[in-house]
């Protein structure tokens, strides 16, 4: 396997090694574009690097490859999972016309599948059972079992788990539980709730008889005397009663009376209801994930999709028939794999079955940079694949940062160096290009100016106040008044594409709320810091669910539900409130005086018809009828001007993100019913629209602008830099639960050629709820192997998330604290030891050195008040077009013909009597044959050569038994003297192209004749026409438009008043002359 691992930590250059190696193997030969495989993490990652590869190949004059690269396969795993399916459709047992379930769509069919399976019985044990273990004690700890479900589902079928492996840990997850209970008693359900209840009379009677009348105590009774309420009402407690029971504090005299109930309490670990409610949760879940999978695989099998894990698991098997292997191994010269720390262990494997038959396979990644184990990376898949090649060469290392300042290269180099100490240094620390002094090596030419601070900044807040102490949740508003004097003072930062220094200037700018990036563990935090930014007064740019909760989503969905509904009165009423800015006060009188008319018998009309803004939309309703959804909402927008009212309101760029979210959403609806087969309407959108809302799926724009600060989570701004970043969420606990599910390996080695197999899922439950803390079963759980391995995974894995996170700074890295200890700060400097301390708030300098160095901190003391107060944010003016007139015609831009207004005279004229012909349909091509003739006609021909030209035609139009090439130049010769006898000819124009600007619009024709004479212009129009005269006349009258605008066409292109129109029927010998 020739295979090259790159390590690329952040800010190294990643993308830059990357299309030198590919642009390298190109220029060679030894690699051609089609014979190219790279998959990326992103669509626009793949774009980004087949432009970049295809930039570096032109300027090496490699014109040739870069054109080639088209052909090679760069896009995201799927996407290549997709093309390889669908060339080996045969192979793989599917359809070459893959329909893959798009991950939106998922959950529906999911939930579709899982009705099939899941009984009413079933349901109803699964609600039961979730009870008694406290999955349903609160909303803070309850957890869905229908989650757990679908979780275990697709880790199951993600990791390719057989039925036999799924059986297996059902079994184990059960047993390897048991071992943190009692030795089962036997005594049976009965007696143990009686025994409870006894127990519980007598501690009451004793805590009521005794002297201690401390209200520790009494509130200790009223929570016994509930839970013998609650005894007595249900037959039983459930698990986490019965330990709270262990729990309840009463004062020193009391503890010998509260001590028997206790000491009953804990003997529940034996309890045998205990045993059988795990199991059967446990074993029901697993039972019902193996049902649902099947029955998942056999809806779309029915239906001939599947999804993006099927997909890698129809590859993964793929890659095991020989005869694609030797295909594949003929075409593939290159196979290269960006940010391989972040894929799947079936991922893993379709890459290493890859590079195995690939002539050249590059890897890069950065394995400290591995944080997303939620989605099933495994880091130590990851490194065992590095040491099963050796290691890491160190040309194959990136040494140095490209991205941040000295100062907080060195800083990242001085803390993780300590947290990956299992990791060489060269792996994890780098050398800094961007120095305060400037040398022959570093990216910047001149030494740093002055006007930047320090890079390292360390805030404290502390209270300004008396009593106690503020909590976790004052933090917020400290970051965020911080942020506000920050920006007031305006320190300066070198943009990314700073100007050259030598050009004049220092390519310095003063610091934009856009600039900064405030980082945060969960989404929840992202929003709390989000309002609190708000407070304070300055703008967060932030993606949060509540859309339609917003008074421009609540404007644009009245308006779609009265387009539906003339009737529904609330939105008319919103409309009113919102669109027409009437006060509410007026709306409801408006409605009364409305509804006292019609008990008064007053005739029938609806609410709201006066109002300007209903009938507008009155007006509109029968354009919507054939409109789908998304046209609807564009018209309204468009139509009704809503945007301006918007604007209006203040806060522009986050309300116009909205609309445009909600435009975006009218489409993804509409694509969904494509997806799904069903039909789309205006009713069905408001419908999907409410389904969003209630599963707090209907996301907001971000708002991202340069006056918005970036608040986002560290897993999301993995990827992203920004001059200023601020790591929130410092004093966050550790995640070191062993609930839920967790995939077990049976070896410690890694078996790179069975990177599936040898591993089994474990799920336990949680049967006390928030009562888990200080328990018998806490204690031995926190005692066992499996919490030693879960804290050891949880310290890599927030180790690696907090390295994500400082290196997203380019200018400034700020470190927020309280009086709270940064606990999440401590275990990753420290090596999990969370009760040192790193950061001093009385010191300049911190704890880390680096090449004998230590690194300074700009610390600062801020003193705030308990409460901060609100303000207004400032207001920006907004430019916005002047206000559309409204619906204004318009003339087409061509014409072909006028609108004539009045009668016309029409003045027939013979100049030949008529042809004398038999009547036949033939007739008309005679006439064609005249016409062509006379179009054709010249006088300097002779008369030979005309009667030749004349039998030519008539040949043509074979009609040679009905006239003789004789007639038609006798009746030549009859119009000819009509002429001279008509006018006075100064030039003649045969066949004249004519086009024009008349009138503000575009004409253009082919004028047969056009004689210019002493009275004017003449327009002569030959016609094979065959009727009467009242028919010839009436014929006459059709073409008034089309002569109308012949005559205005020549009175402007020649500049001339007077223009007379003829018609010439010739198969008549007659002329009309036309007066319009």
């Amino acid at each position: 396997m020739n295979l090259k691992i790159i390590s690329a930590g952040a800010g190294s250059g990643k993308t830059y090694r990357l299309t030198q190696e590919m642009v390298a193997l190109l220029a060679s030969g030894k690699v051609k574009a089609s014979g190219i495989i790279a998959t990326t993490f992103t669509n626009k990652a793949a774009a980004e690097l087949q432009e970049r590869v295809r930039v570096k190949l032109l300027e090496d004059g490699l014109s040739n490859e870069a054109n080639d690269l088209a052909n090679a396969l760069i896009g995201t795993v799927h996407g290549l999972g997709v093309k390889l399916l669908k060339r080996f459709a045969f192979e793989a047992g599917v359809s070459p016309e893959l329909d893959i379930i798009a991950d939106e769509d998922q959950q529906f069919m999911f939930n579709q599948s899982l009705s099939v399976v899941l009984t009413n019985r079933r349901v109803q044990e699964m609600e039961e059972l979730s009870s008694r273990l406290g999955l349903n004690k609160s909303d803070r700890y309850k957890t869905d079992w229908r989650k757990i479900l679908k979780d275990l589902t697709e880790i199951a079928r993600a990791n390719n788990f057989s039925k036999q492996t799924l059986d297996k840990s059902k079994q184990l997850s059960f047993s390897t539980f048991c071992q943190f209970l009692d030795k089962e008693k036997n005594r049976p359900a009965e007696e143990w709730n009686a025994l409870l209840a006894k127990e519980l009379e007598e501690a009451i009677t004793r805590l009521d008889n005794n002297e201690d009348t401390t209200k520790v105590t009494a509130n200790g009774v009223k929570a016994l005397r509930e839970l013998k309420g609650e005894l007595k009402f249900r037959g039983e407690l459930y698990w986490h009663q019965w330990v709270k029971l262990t729990k309840i504090k009463v004062g020193a005299k009391s503890r010998d009376d509260m001590a028997p109930l206790s000491e009953f309490a804990n003997e529940h670990l034996g309890h045998a209801g205990l045993r059988e409610d795990l199991k059967a949760f446990i074993f029901n879940i697993f039972d019902l994930s193996q049902k649902a999978i099947e029955e998942y695989s056999r809806y779309k099998k029915s239906r001939g999709l599947i999804d993006y894990t099927d997909m890698e698991v129809l590859v993964n098997q793929l890659l095991d028939e020989p005869l694609v292997l030797g295909i594949l191994q003929e075409e593939i010269d290159l196979l290269m794999v960006d940010e391989f720390q972040d894929t799947s262990p079936i991922q893993l494997e379709i890459f290493l079955k890859l590079s195995k038959i690939a002539k050249h396979s590059i890897w890069v990644g950065d394995p400290k940079q591995s944080i997303y184990g939620f989605r099933g990376a495994e880091p130590a898949l990851m490194n065992a694949i590095i040491e099963q090649q050796g290691g890491l060469k160190k040309e194959n290392i990136l040494a140095y940062s490209w991205r941040s300042r000295e100062d907080i290269v060195n800083a990242t180099n001085a803390i993780f160096t300590r947290a990956f100490s299992e990791m060489p240094v060269e792996q994890v620390a780098l050398k800094p290009k961007r120095c305060q002094q400037a040398t022959g090596d570093s990216s910047n030419t001149e030494n740093e100016p002055a006007e930047v601070g320090k890079a390292l900044v360390h805030w404290h807040f502390q209270y300004d106040g008396e009593g106690r102490k503020p909590g976790k949740a004052w933090l917020n508003p400290c970051i965020a008044e911080s942020v506000r004097t920050l920006l007031e003072r305006g320190p300066s930062i070198l943009p990314k594409a700073c100007p050259d220094p030598s050009g004049g200037g220092n390519g310095c700018r003063k610091i934009r709320p856009g600039d900064i990036a405030i980082l945060c563990r969960s989404n929840r935090n992202c929003l709390d810091m989000a309002d609190a930014l708000h407070r304070a007064g300055l703008k967060a740019a932030i993606s949060r669910a509540g859309l339609l909760g917003t008074t421009e989503a609540r404007l644009v969905l009245a308006c779609l539900k009265f387009i539906l509904n003339k009737y529904d009165s609330l939105s008319i009423a919103e409309i009113m409130l919102l669109a027409a800015d009437l006060k509410i006060e007026e709306i409801i009188e408006d409605r009364l005086a409305h509804l006292g008319q019609k008990e008064e018998g007053a005739p029938d009309a609806r609410w709201g018809e006066g109002n300007a803004f209903i009938g507008q939309l009155n007006e509109l309703r029968p354009r919507v009828v054939e409109l789908s959804s998304a046209e609807i909402l564009t018209l309204l927008l468009e139509e009704l001007d809503l945007r301006r009212i918007i604007v209006s309101w203040g806060n522009v760029e986050q309300r116009l993100a909205n609309i445009d979210v909600f435009i975006k959403l009218s489409l993804q609806y509409e694509e969904a019913c494509n997806r799904l087969h069903t039909a789309a309407s205006l009713g069905g959108f408001l419908l999907w629209l409410h389904e969003l809302e209630n599963n707090e799926k209907d996301m907001q724009g971000a708002g991202e602008n340069p006056q918005a600060v970036n608040v986002l989570t560290y897993h999301k701004s993995k990827g992203l830099e920004y001059p200023v970043v601020i790591c929130h969420s410092l004093d966050q606990p550790l995640r070191d639960d062993v609930w839920g599910l967790t995939i077990v390996p049976e070896k410690e080695e890694v078996d790179l050629d069975n990177l599936l197999g040898n591993r089994w899922l474990r799920m336990w439950v949680n049967p006390y709820a928030d009562q888990f803390r200080n328990t018998k079963l806490a204690e031995r759980i926190d005692g066992s192997e499996a919490k030693k391995e879960k804290r050891k995974a949880a310290l890599k894995e927030e180790a690696r998330l907090l390295y994500v996170g400082i290196t997203r700074a380019r200018d400034y890295l700020v470190f927020p604290t309280f009086h709270k200890q940064p606990l999440w700060f401590n275990r990753v400097y420290n090596n999990g030891k969370e009760e040192v301390p790193v950061l001093d708030a009385s010191s300049d300098l911190s704890p880390w050195e680096w090449e004998g160095e230590m690194m300074a901190l700009d610390t600062e003391v801020f003193y705030y008040p308990a409460d901060f107060g609100h303000c207004e944010a400032e207001q920006e003016d907004v430019f916005i077009l002047e206000k559309p007139s409204g619906r204004v015609g318009h003339l087409p831009f061509s014409v072909d013909k006028l609108e004539v207004a009045g009668g016309l005279d029409l003045e027939e004229s013979n100049y030949h009597s008529p042809l004398s012909l038999p009547e036949v349909a033939e007739r008309q091509l005679v006439g064609k044959a005249i016409v062509s003739y006379l179009n054709s006609y010249k006088n300097e021909i002779r008369k030979d050569g005309l009667l030749e030209m004349a039998g030519r035609l008539i040949l043509l139009q074979k009609v040679e038994d009905l006239v003789e090439a004789d007639q038609v130049l006798q009746l030549s010769a009859a119009f000819d003297t009509w002429i001279e006898n008509e006018f006075e000819v100064k030039n003649i124009l045969q066949n004249f192209p004519l086009s024009t600007h008349f009138d503000g619009q575009f004409f253009e024709t082919k004028i047969d004749l056009l004689l210019e004479t002493a009275g004017g212009f003449q327009i002569i129009l030959h016609s094979n026409f065959v009727g009467e005269q009242k028919a010839r006349l009436k014929k006459t009258r059709e073409m008034a438009g089309e002569l109308a605008a012949m005559k205005g066409a020549v009175r402007a292109f020649f500049g001339v008043v007077s223009v007379g129109v003829f018609l010439n029927f010739v198969l008549y010998g007659t002329v009309v002359k036309v007066e319009i």
